[in-house]
Order: C-alpha cells, then sequence, then structure tokens
C-alpha cells in the first residue's frame, strides 16, 4: 500500500520535474502566479474568453480569432481572465485581410500592481493585429508581438515581465468590495493605445501548454508506477524470504 508521505513525495518530485517548479499543492489562500493562456473566435461576438484547454505551441488559431494572455494569480480564473473584451473587430479594425495569411488579434494583459512581483510594475494592457502564417501556432503568433521568455515548456516571461519568475506558489491578496481588481483593470484599459499590425516571420515553438493540467496528468502516471515498483518490491521479497526459510 502506498502511504500517504511516499504519494506526496511522488506527487512534489514529479510537479517540479514538469513545469520547473517546486509545486505543493496550493490551498485556498495560495495560488501559482503566471501568464494564463486564453482563446476567442469570430464567433464569440460577445467578447467572452475562453480558458486554453491546449497549449499555445500546439493550438492553431484560425483567421478571426483572439488570443490573450493575462499575468496574475490563478486562485480565482474569474479574476485573471484578460481586462480587454475578445473583440477581433475593434482589435483588427485597421487591417485588411492577406491573401494566403491569416489575422488574429492579440491582447496582452500583464495584470493588476497588486498581483505584481515585489518591485516590478506590469504596465499597460496593449493588443495586437497579426498577420501570421495560416499554419502559425499560437506561441508563434505571440513571438510576432512580444518578447518570450521559456522555460521548461512554459511561457514564463513576456517582454521582460516578470524578470524572472515563473510560475511560483504565492499567496492570494486579500480584495475587499468593488476594491481594486476591477478598478484597476478599468484604468488599465482605459489608457488603451490603438492596436497595432504586425507581420513578422513566425518562430519556433518550444513545448508549450497548460501547465498544472500536463503537471497533474504526468503525477498521476507517476503515482502509477510508484505502484507497480512497490508490489513487485513487495513480492520479490516474499520470494526471497520463502527460499531462505526451505533452505
Amino acid at each position: 500500500m502506498i502511504t500517504r508521505a511516499a504519494t506526496h513525495a511522488v506527487l512534489a518530485f514529479t510537479v517540479a520535474g514538469a513545469v520547473g517548479v517546486v509545486a505543493p499543492i496550493a490551498s485556498a489562500e495560495t495560488g501559482y502566479r503566471y501568464w494564463s493562456y486564453w482563446n476567442a473566435t469570430d464567433e464569440s461576438t460577445d467578447g467572452t474568453w475562453t480558458y486554453a484547454t491546449e497549449g499555445s505551441g500546439t493550438h492553431v488559431p484560425v483567421d478571426g480569432s483572439v488570443e490573450g494572455w493575462r499575468f496574475g494569480i490563478a486562485g480565482e480564473e474569474s479574476r485573471i481572465r484578460p481586462s480587454f473584451p475578445a473583440d477581433f473587430d475593434s482589435i483588427c479594425s485597421q487591417q485588411d485581410a492577406v491573401e494566403g495569411s491569416k489575422r488574429v488579434a492579440v491582447v496582452i494583459d500583464p495584470g493588476a500592481p497588486s498581483q505584481a512581483p515585489d518591485g516590478e510594475n506590469p504596465g499597460a494592457v496593449r493588443t495586437e493585429c497579426v498577420v501570421a502564417e495560416r499554419n502559425a501556432t499560437g506561441f508563434q503568433v505571440l513571438a510576432q508581438v512580444a518578447e518570450v521568455r521559456t522555460d521548461a515548456g512554459f511561457v514564463c516571461g513576456l517582454d521582460g515581465y516578470p524578470a524572472s519568475e515563473c510560475a511560483p506558489l504565492v499567496e492570494i491578496p486579500e480584495v475587499t468590495g468593488a476594491d481594486s481588481l476591477t478598478d484597476q483593470m478599468t484604468d488599465d484599459v482605459s489608457d488603451l493605445e490603438p492596436a497595432t499590425t504586425a507581420s513578422v516571420e513566425t518562430a519556433s515553438p518550444p513545448d508549450t501548454g497548460t501547465p498544472l493540467l500536463t503537471a497533474a496528468v504526468i503525477s498521476l502516471l507517476a503515482l502509477f508506477g510508484f505502484g507497480i515498483w512497490r508490489r513487485r518490491r513487495h513480492s520479490q521479497s516474499s520470494r526471497s524470504s520463502r527460499s531462505t526459510g526451505s533452505a
């Protein structure tokens, strides 16, 4: 039987190996701080964002879709949605369709100052209209308009923010009443500059993915393998004891 201590050790080891960070189980007061990835298509006329279920390294956005990146603490999903609506028309209104290419709107939202690493300023939300090859992935689209820092398959930083961390487990700051996060997001959007258009050679993507989902799958597989190893070891020990007794 696998002990609780052994289970926790296996999970901690495999999650650390998979995501490049030490990842204990998050409590209600903690969450991972990272760049979350969001999608929307031209069918999302109400500007609704959907949390990505596929990593940016393999997801291929279609013409007329919107890609969102939001930095923040993932304790409450609704709090880390991009603060700018997923509105393709408003972002790409000045960019005509290009034959053989696709247009993808990109929203990069560094999030609220209350969720920023110590001593760092998140900066303003910005939008871009990217003209890319039709088979370009979400990561390749992003790389056309931002300097991307990756580690162990994660998008850790965009345009130097944050400076060095990559998906650490942190305490969730308290938010009271109509505080702040909503107000800060409104202020960021009100200062938003008109979208620019980018058309650059696509970059080669790393094996990016949704971090916690990938880590959870790997953890379960490792736990299963650990159980098999323990059972085999126990069986071998039993056979050895019987052989000794017979002799």
